[in-house]
């Protein structure tokens, strides 16, 4: 059975094992009726050949009835003789009335066996078996007259059924090769009834599968469970075409949403790093240069905080559709993200064509843009790194190119740049610095130092302006230019700030309880602290934490700060004015110089930017400017203070116009608490007419020391207040 189950797996087509099942079946059958056939055969050649036993015991009875009657023994064996020639009989035995023998015949014996009782029961045993016998034995009773006179027993020869037998077998063996072979002939011809329209099936199958084609169908016939069949089947191709038609539809959906950006249909980053890797495998066999091209627009923030998402998303449409026209074809262009483009440029022959294909972007973006019915305008800042003199992967090109890009925004934005490997140096520095700013503030390496501001007007110290240094492990005093605007970009200027306010009002209430009674502390808060903090809940904590009335404490506001979300930031500092904090507007004059918003924001003080004062002694322009900011500013009820005092002449002009306050050099350098309370103590001895040195020339000024008896602990804020 094992070896015709690994038989039927053997066969590779559908048409083999169904013949196969058909010819096992035909033969099983066959062969059960030719068994049949042979064993009926036999017990009928039995059954023929015990009635012939039968009919020849009779005449023998006849011939030896007489003889056994008179005991003639001799007689009995005459009779015998004459069988001898009858080659089927194999021996026959003549018994008289006493069961003895009377006479003999065998073929193969000439005398009777010794043991002749024995052989008589052995022999009487087999006439009762009736199965399974080759030499049928009869035992037949002689009589006469109703005399009982004796008994015959004859046997038959084994040759005679076995040779029918034999004869039978073989006609049936030849009748079962013919029924076999008939039977095949049969199987091939009608198995195609079935095994076509399954065959046509599996061919289908087959080539659909090969060429993915589902629109094949098969011819369908007669409705039995064949047809049925190839019926379900063609609905089972229709409903796979139909959801191969769907797959392959989401699958271009999900391949577009993958590698293509929606708002602008551009490669998105994804697809752009993977063109530029075979890009630039390409470019290392054949030893031609690549650039890539980081672009960056300028502004793009206020666009969209002005005019709206969409308006912006319609901008960056217009945006993508310019870098395109001025793409070549052989080129990507993609957008990576918000308002970030990149390209990059195969075969370029120099670094000059590269930055000269930069500056033309730049040159097609410049004019004005027309979305709906607005005219907009925006630059853009564009980095370039060349392959492989900047780097041999796509991740380190683009990141170098994203570098440059930010050098052409420092140096003034709407401009090209190209990396260099001392702006790689420079960027490597300045993560380095952004890594140890985050720890700077735990490690405690931020120190407060305080400038003066002067009361021009009574002589007096008016305030002092707190401002951060960073005390470096290894590079020393790091200057707010460099580590400030990190810290914005990490988002590090908030908590930073929080320490420089909190840090500010506690050496305030330091100096009053030693006795230094300093009017205010002035503070400077960036724009991420008006736009994600709590500002007014932060103010309220540090003011009561060190027991200062709110007057003692100035938030100094760039004017940037204003203009992101302005309406979030004039509610913050109306908040914060309401209770009692100055708010005052720091380097009036660089960012939008715009005079005709400053009624309307809730300042208390307007610092005018050191710049205004540099030659303002010496030029009677720079002198008029400056005297219309002051008088605008006092027209508006706003108190003014002038940064950046350097010499005698600048506070004559301050006076001269009637500002309030001063501060710069002229009067003091930033200095750390101690050195500043040093200085008070030193300028206290010395009573009212005692002066600020200058660190920088020693010249003496006219400013003051508030008068006023020193107040306990405590007790200064509240007479700064009275």
């Amino acid at each position: 059975m094992n070896l015709i189950e690994r038989r039927f797996r053997s066969l590779s087509s559908f048409r083999s094992k169904q013949r196969l099942i058909i010819m096992l079946s035909c033969s099983i059958v066959l062969l059960t009726t030719m068994i049949s056939f042979l064993v009926y055969s036999f017990f009928a050649f039995n059954q023929d050949s015990r009635e012939r036993l039968g009919m020849l015991s009779d005449i023998i009875a006849a011939d030896v009835g007489a003889a056994l009657a008179f005991a003639d023994d001799q007689a009995v064996s005459k009779s015998l003789a004459a069988f001898k020639a009858d080659e089927s009989i194999n021996q026959i035995i003549v018994l008289n009335e006493q069961n003895q023998v009377s006479a003999f015949y065998h073929q193969k014996m000439d005398k009777m066996p010794g043991n002749l009782q024995q052989y008589l029961r052995e022999l009487r045993s087999k006439a009762g078996k009736y199965l399974f016998v080759l030499n049928p034995v009869l035992e037949s009773p002689v009589s006469r007259d109703g005399i009982h006179l004796g008994s015959v027993i004859i046997e038959q020869g084994e040759h005679v059924i076995s040779r029918k037998l034999a004869a039978t077998t073989g006609i049936s063996a030849l009748i079962l090769l013919f029924s076999l072979l008939f039977s095949y002939l049969l199987a091939e011809r009608f198995q195609r009834l079935i095994t076509e329209p399954v065959t046509a099936m599996a061919t289908t199958m087959q080539e659909v599968s090969y060429t993915k084609d589902y629109s094949k169908r098969v011819v369908t016939g007669d409705l039995d469970e064949i047809g049925h069949l190839a019926k379900h089947f063609n609905e089972m191709l229709a409903e796979i075409e139909r959801r191969d038609i769907s797959l392959i539809e989401r699958h271009e959906e999900l391949y577009k949403l993958a590698n293509f950006d929606t708002l602008t249909g551009l490669p998105n980053r994804a697809l752009f790093s993977d063109r530029l890797e075979q890009a630039l495998r390409r470019a290392s066999r054949t030893g031609e240069c690549l650039a890539v091209l980081f672009i960056d627009l300028d502004n793009f923030k206020m666009i969209n905080d002005t005019h709206g998402h969409l308006i912006g998303d319609k901008f960056l449409q217009e945006t993508a559709a310019r870098l395109a026209a001025g793409t070549r074809a052989e080129d990507t262009l993609a957008r990576l993200g918000g308002d970030e483009f990149s390209v990059f440029l195969q075969d370029v022959k120099t670094t000059e064509n590269a930055m000269m294909i930069a500056r033309k972007h730049v040159e097609n973006l410049f004019p004005h843009f027309q979305v709906d019915d607005k005219s907009l305008f925006a630059s853009a800042s564009i980095g370039v790194a060349i392959f492989p003199k900047h780097g041999i992967t796509a991740e380190v090109l683009v990141k170098n190119a994203d570098s440059a890009m930010y050098l052409a925004k420092e140096k003034g934005k709407n401009n090209v740049d190209l990396f260099t490997d001392s702006l790689d140096i420079k960027l490597s520095e300045k993560l380095t610095l952004s890594t140890d700013l985050r720890k700077a503030l735990e490690l405690d390496e931020f120190e407060l130092y305080y400038q003066p501001r002067i009361n021009l007007e009574k002589n007096t110290w008016a305030s002092a302006e707190a401002l951060i240094r960073w005390n470096h492990p290894d590079l020393g005093i790091v200057s707010p230019d460099k580590f400030i605007p990190l810290a914005v970009q990490t988002g590090l200027i908030l908590p930073i700030g929080e320490w420089v306010l909190r840090e500010a009002c506690r050496q305030l209430h330091e100096w009053h309880c030693q006795g230094f009674q300093l009017p205010r502390i002035s503070v400077n808060v960036s724009p991420l602290q008006l736009q994600r903090q709590d500002l007014l809940g932060i103010v309220k904590d540090v003011l009561t934490a060190n027991s200062l009335c709110t007057q003692s404490l100035e938030l100094e506001i760039v004017e940037s700060a204003l203009m992101e979300d302005m309406g979030r930031s004039i509610t913050v500092l109306k908040e914060l004015r309401n209770i009692g904090v100055k708010i005052s507007i720091d380097d009036f004059g660089t960012g939008y110089s715009s005079l005709s918003y400053l009624h309307a924001l809730p300042i208390d003080i307007l610092k005018i930017d050191r710049s205004f004062l540099w030659q303002v002694h010496e030029s009677k322009e720079d002198e008029q400017i400056f005297a219309a900011i002051v008088a605008i500013s006092l027209s508006l009820g706003l108190e003014v203070v002038t940064e950046g005092v350097e010499n005698i002449e600048h506070e004559q002009i301050l006076k001269k116009y009637s500002c309030h306050e001063a501060q710069g050099y002229f009067y003091a350098r930033p200095l750390p608490a101690a050195d500043l309370f040093q200085r008070f103590m030193t300028t206290k001895m010395g009573l009212n007419d005692v002066r600020l040195q200058s660190f920088e020339n020693s010249k003496p000024c006219c400013c003051m020391l508030a008068n006023g008896p020193a107040s306990r602990c405590g007790d200064g804020p509240k007479l700064l207040c009275a």
